[in-house]
C-alpha cells in the first residue's frame, strides 16, 4: 500500500512538472523556422526553469539531481543514430529529382538519367551514390507545397571540367556574376577547361577573421550624402 501511494506521488509530480513546462515554454504557442536550434533553446529553458529550486520531499536541487541522473546514464554509441528513410529516385536528363512532388534536388548531371539513394531525414536530404555509396549532397530538407528548388551549381563543376562545352547552358554559368561570365564565355575552349577546373578547387582561406565593420562605416557616411562622405573621407 506505501509503495502504490509513493508511486501516485510521483505520478503526480511528474504531471504536474509538465503542466509548469507547458504553461512557462508552449503558452502562447511558439513559432521557429529551424527545429534544431528550438530543440536546443528549449533544452536549456527547461534547465533554467529549475534553477535555484530544491526537490519537494530531498531537499536537494532540482539541477544537482538531473547531474547526478546524467552521469548514472549508459554512455551514447560512438555513431549517432541516423533515423532517416532510404528511398531510391532517378534522375532527369539534367540530374535532378523531386520529392513530395514539388521539391528539387541534385545530384549533377554526372547522374542524368540515372537512379540515386536518397536518405530522407526530418532536417536534411542527403543523395548518394547508389553503386558505392558514396554521399554526392546535402541539402536542407524542404517542407510545404509551394515548389522549391535546392540544385546546387557547383554539382556540375566536376563534369564541366570533363566536357567544357556545356558551360553556355549550365547553371554554374547563370550563378556566376555578370563579369566573371563575360570573361570566361570569351576564353578558347582550352583556357576555359582550365579556368573551370580553378572554380572547381578554389577554397579562400583566411589567417584572421575578417572585420566586416568597415562595410558599416561605408554605409553610415553615405547616409550623409557624398558631400558628407567626400569630407569624411578627406578627398
Amino acid at each position: 500500500m506505501f509503495s502504490q501511494i509513493m508511486a501516485n506521488n510521483e505520478k503526480g509530480n511528474v504531471e504536474n512538472k509538465v503542466g509548469c513546462h507547458r504553461r512557462n515554454l508552449f503558452v502562447p504557442v511558439p513559432s521557429f523556422h529551424d527545429v534544431a536550434s528550438f530543440n536546443e533553446r528549449l533544452l536549456q529553458d527547461c534547465l533554467d526553469l529549475s534553477e535555484g529550486k530544491r526537490h519537494y520531499r530531498l531537499g536537494t536541487p532540482e539541477l544537482e539531481l538531473f547531474g547526478e541522473d546524467r552521469e548514472a546514464l549508459s554512455p551514447l554509441p560512438p555513431a549517432a543514430f541516423s533515423c532517416v528513410r532510404w528511398e531510391t529516385r532517378r534522375c532527369s536528363k539534367q540530374g535532378t529529382f523531386t520529392l513530395g512532388g514539388v521539391h528539387r534536388y541534385s545530384a549533377g548531371p554526372a547522374y542524368a538519367r540515372c537512379e540515386v539513394a536518397v536518405a530522407l531525414g526530418a532536417f536534411d536530404v542527403t543523395v548518394c551514390d547508389i553503386s558505392t555509396g558514396e554521399a554526392i549532397a546535402t541539402y536542407e530538407r524542404q517542407w510545404g507545397g509551394a515548389p522549391t528548388d535546392s540544385s546546387d551549381p557547383t554539382l556540375q563543376l566536376r563534369l564541366l571540367c570533363m566536357r567544357p562545352a556545356g558551360w553556355r547552358d549550365s547553371s554554374v554559368r547563370a550563378s556566376l556574376p555578370e563579369e566573371l561570365v563575360a570573361f570566361l564565355d570569351g576564353e578558347p575552349a582550352d583556357s576555359l577547361k582550365a579556368d573551370l577546373r580553378v572554380l572547381r578547387d578554389e577554397r579562400v582561406e583566411y589567417d584572421d577573421e575578417v572585420d566586416l565593420g568597415v562595410y558599416d562605416g561605408a554605409l553610415r557616411l553615405l547616409e550623409g550624402g557624398g558631400w558628407h562622405a567626400a569630407d569624411e573621407l578627406g578627398a
